[in-house]
């Protein structure tokens, strides 16, 4: 069984809403600054997300090379959203079927998978608009710093 209740606050989001100190962790580890960088073989579709969301990422001091893997997986779901959802603006919600009745295109399917998980990662990085009502960044000031911006006040 899964842990139970919302997720952990992340522990810069924790210092941004302004946290008591004794519920901090402070042996959090801190990823490596800069950049993530794209993993090799990824297609042009999925570079030109990447390309975006990382622009945006950046402008709100949100991303960081452990976050790669994670932001490829978000950069390929918004990928086949958008084939999904090309396929759906020309073809019927329902088609025939095997016996001639009319089933649910699969192409919904597909669209209602990667939006699933697109809004999953999304929230993960901030990049709703629900996700960034939570973050307050705190007189406009951000914390590049490493270890000091987790451990600073």
């Amino acid at each position: 069984m899964g842990r139970r209740g919302p997720a952990p606050k992340p522990t810069n989001l924790r210092l941004l809403h302004g946290d008591r100190k004794d519920r901090i962790n402070d042996d959090e580890p801190i990823p490596m600054e800069g950049p993530p960088v794209i993993p090799p073989a990824t297609s042009t579709e999925v570079t030109a997300i990447w390309d975006y969301t990382v622009a945006h990422l950046a402008v709100m001091g949100l991303a960081t090379p452990a976050d790669r893997d994670v932001l490829r997986a978000y950069c390929e779901a918004v990928v086949v959203h958008q084939k999904a959802s090309a396929i759906l603006a020309g073809s019927p919600v329902l088609i025939k079927g095997l016996h001639g009745g009319l089933v649910k295109n699969p192409a919904v399917q597909v669209q209602r998978d990667a939006a699933i998980v697109m809004r999953a990662l999304a929230q993960e990085f901030g990049l709703t608009p629900s996700a960034r009502s939570q973050i307050r960044m705190g007189g406009g000031e951000r914390r590049n710093d490493g270890a000091a911006r987790l451990l600073s006040g």
